[in-house]
């Protein structure tokens, strides 16, 4: 009984970790757009997006941010929110990952558990063997076709 209640009291303080770590983000984001896009906070949750994707836009051509292009397009905000989730979907298209099953009576289906999608995530996105070295940018070895076997192999 002791060992069931220190193991949900763990799993317990995990989650308030996370949760809380989650908020701190969110907060960071709410800084930003008051700060950085001069949205009054009454009125973050009225603005639409196309609004926001401008100020961002102007924001960029005053300030650059972290983007190394000068001028960046609704097409670039939208390929760098999107970016492991693009490369996610890409991959289970070009079937690179196994998450297709055959059911019976339902044909093929698509299934990723939270779990696997975690495990993927910090081996192709966050972990040391990472296809990226920050959140923008491809690790340089990644880019090169020869070295392709060996970094498949190391992974």
């Amino acid at each position: 009984l002791l060992f069931l209640l220190v193991l949900a009291g763990t799993v317990w303080l995990c989650r308030l970790v996370t949760a809380l770590r989650r908020l701190v983000g969110y907060w960071e984001i709410r800084s930003f757009y008051i700060r950085a896009l001069g949205i009054p906070a009454e009125e973050l949750c009225n603005h639409s997006w196309q609004s926001v994707q401008a100020r961002l836009l102007a924001l960029q051509r005053r300030q650059p941010l972290c983007v190394p292009r000068r001028e960046l397009t609704e097409l670039d905000i939208h390929h760098r929110i999107l970016r492991f989730r693009n490369y996610t979907v890409a991959m289970v298209n070009k079937s690179l990952l196994p998450v297709r099953f055959r059911l019976p009576l339902l044909g093929p289906v698509v299934f990723l558990t939270r779990g696997l999608q975690f495990n993927l995530e910090l081996l192709l996105f966050r972990g040391p063997a990472a296809l990226f070295q920050n959140t923008w940018s491809l690790r340089p070895q990644v880019k090169r076709a020869g070295a392709r076997r060996a970094l498949a192999r190391g992974l």
